[in-house]
């Protein structure tokens, strides 16, 4: 999660002073970056990360909020760093509505992007997401699901373009009528479950990978028609987490 989508989630919170938005950048650096700790420079970092005036002397309000009565307190402070209380971490979860295990979720799917060497696949998957993180999660299997295959195209037209000519060269299926691929275009005229078929026919891809890439094609065929299905926050992660790790990261040029 960026820090802008992460203050989107906060209500009014470029109109919240300065020393407020202390707690909620704490926040930030703590729970969704797994930072152990935060001092005062990094929290300037974030106020100027989002242009924003900083607060005047935010290592003075660090240490004023680790002192006097219990419930004044907003930070402790161990060595030369400082977190937060356990009540506000709790307070600012339930007031975002931000479990655990979504934070968990989050930044293990943001580890992912940096694995993603491609700039614009990479660009894609970060606007898939961005579906996920508004719980759009059919939009999010649509996208994660195009990034895949658009991603195997390319792999085979730089590396195994022989290899499926000639297992296409023999299809019998009347519907494809394309019997050589020359562009990424080309691809389109091929029905989704003939181009595995073909894939797993010329050992481009391993019985396994078959296995996901059809079941994965199955659901997303589900989100892409309108149905009383309901797709769920982990169903869709583990969808997600299926292809870039077993597709993007497996198949590389």
């Amino acid at each position: 999660m960026t820090l802008e989508e992460y203050t989107d989630k906060i209500d009014d919170f470029y109109r919240l002073s300065s020393s407020e938005q202390i707690k909620y950048f704490a926040y930030y650096l703590l729970l969704i970056c797994k930072n152990d700790g935060f001092k005062a420079s990094e929290i300037k970092i974030l106020f100027e990360q989002l242009h924003i005036i900083p607060y005047s002397n935010i290592s003075k309000y660090l240490n004023d909020k680790t002192k006097g009565k219990v419930l004044k307190k907003i930070f402790i402070k161990r060595k030369d760093v400082f977190y937060l209380l356990k009540n506000v971490k709790e307070s600012i979860e339930n007031e975002l509505h931000i479990s655990k295990p979504k934070i968990a979720v989050s930044k293990n799917l943001n580890n992912l992007s940096s694995k993603i060497v491609n700039r614009e696949q990479n660009n894609f998957y970060q606007e898939t997401l961005k579906c996920l993180g508004v719980e759009s999660y059919r939009a999010t299997i649509i996208m994660s699901w195009n990034l895949a295959l658009d991603h195997l195209y390319e792999f085979i037209l730089n590396n195994k373009i022989t290899d499926f000519n000639l297992v296409l060269a023999k299809n019998t299926d009347k519907r494809i009528k394309i019997t050589s691929i020359t562009s990424k275009d080309d691809f389109n005229e091929i029905p989704e479950n003939k181009f595995i078929e073909f894939c797993r026919s010329s050992k481009i891809i391993s019985n396994d990978i078959r296995k996901i890439l059809e079941v994965s094609l199955g659901i997303r065929n589900s989100a892409a028609h309108p149905s009383n299905i309901v797709f769920t926050e982990s169903k869709t992660v583990n969808f997600v987490e299926d292809l870039i790790l077993n597709i993007l990261l497996k198949y590389k040029k």
